[in-house]
């Protein structure tokens, strides 16, 4: 599927979202001027509107009125509900797509501004860490990409992960009221299963990192039933808290969070981030394994260093650093 252009305008749906959510009644022919189309073609998208669950009544006389609103990811429906500057200025909302990364990293190298917001109600191709596949179906879970331009060398990239994993941790406990823990590397634990995994991926010139993929899957309201092959146990926030969690307001929730703590590193350095990553990790203090495709390792977790490697002090003693390697947490 071949990227959107960063350019491309507001989907006429969405722009009569943004009308109708900031109006009581309005008239099918004020409707059709401001789009600039024919008063048909707004009730075609209006029908579109309430096929997809928006409460939309309509009277004759008066017009349209925005009743209710199903948790669909619209973008001026997010707009609305946060107070960054740049996180989420520029959204791409997709009903179905093959992954936000994957059109993320287009948009990012044709220059698509820092910030820019990806989200998806289903991904044909969606994946974690190690091309493992991320299930999910459609407008259950919450699903997206943010691209980033830190000021940082290439060396620091784990931090993109690092101010994801500290940005859902507290958001979840903001929107979910429940406390979860990082798994080292990527991965939101709670009550012993995944929760949510990030992918970051980047493009870095010599000295510097040209662009960063913050991609994010979180199980809001389903948790595939069994692990994938070599996966982990999962769970749900619905299932955590025995109630549905709203997507747009997590989703907001994280922006204003994340956008908070990146201009923060940004000012005291991105120190503070793995001050807090070790603040909510699962790993230190820990007994802990950890496997590559040659050798396994068992021993205490120590936290993170400076570029994001795991410290384990070994069964022997010793300590070690690891860059790389798929951890099991043993609880």
């Amino acid at each position: 599927m071949k990227a959107l252009d960063h350019k491309t305008p507001p989907h006429p749906k969405e722009v009569i979202l943004g009308v109708l959510s900031q109006s009581d009644f309005i008239s099918g022919e004020v409707l059709a001027k401001q789009l600039g189309m024919t008063r048909p073609a707004v009730w075609k998208y209006i029908a579109q509107l309430k096929e997809e669950g928006f409460g939309i009544e309509s009277i004759q006389g008066r017009g349209y009125r925005l009743k209710a609103v199903p948790d669909i990811l619209y973008p001026d429906l997010i707009r609305q509900k946060i107070n960054t500057r740049r996180f989420g200025q520029k959204i791409f909302h997709f009903l179905r797509t093959d992954s936000t990364n994957i059109q993320a990293r287009s948009l990012a190298a044709d220059g698509a501004p820092e910030g820019t917001l990806l989200v998806a109600e289903y991904q044909e191709k969606g994946k974690g860490r190690l091309d493992r596949q991320w299930q999910s179906p459609s407008g259950k879970n919450l699903l997206f990409s943010l691209i980033l331009r830190p000021d940082w060398p290439p060396q620091q990239a784990f931090y993109g992960t690092v101010l994801a994993s500290v940005s859902l941790c507290r958001t979840i406990r903001e929107v979910a009221g429940i406390e979860v823990g990082i798994k080292w590397p990527n991965d939101l634990y709670s009550g012993g299963k995944k929760l949510a995994g990030i992918l970051t991926e980047f493009a870095t010139d010599p000295d510097r990192i040209e662009y960063m993929i913050v991609g994010i899957g979180i199980n809001c309201n389903w948790a595939p039933p069994k692990p994938p092959p070599e996966g982990q146990p999962a769970t749900s926030l619905l299932q955590e808290t025995g109630h549905k969690i709203s997507r747009l307001r997590l989703l907001t929730c994280f922006l204003n969070q994340a956008e908070n703590l990146y201009e923060k590193a940004g000012n005291e350095g991105v120190g503070l981030l793995k001050e807090e990553w070790n603040r909510y990790s699962l790993v230190i203090n820990r007994p802990v394994t950890i496997s590559n495709n040659q050798n396994t390792w068992t021993g205490i977790g120590q936290g993170i260093d400076d570029f994001g490697a795991l410290i384990l002090r070994l069964d022997n003693g010793q300590q070690e650093k690891f860059l790389a390697g798929d951890v099991r947490l043993r609880f």
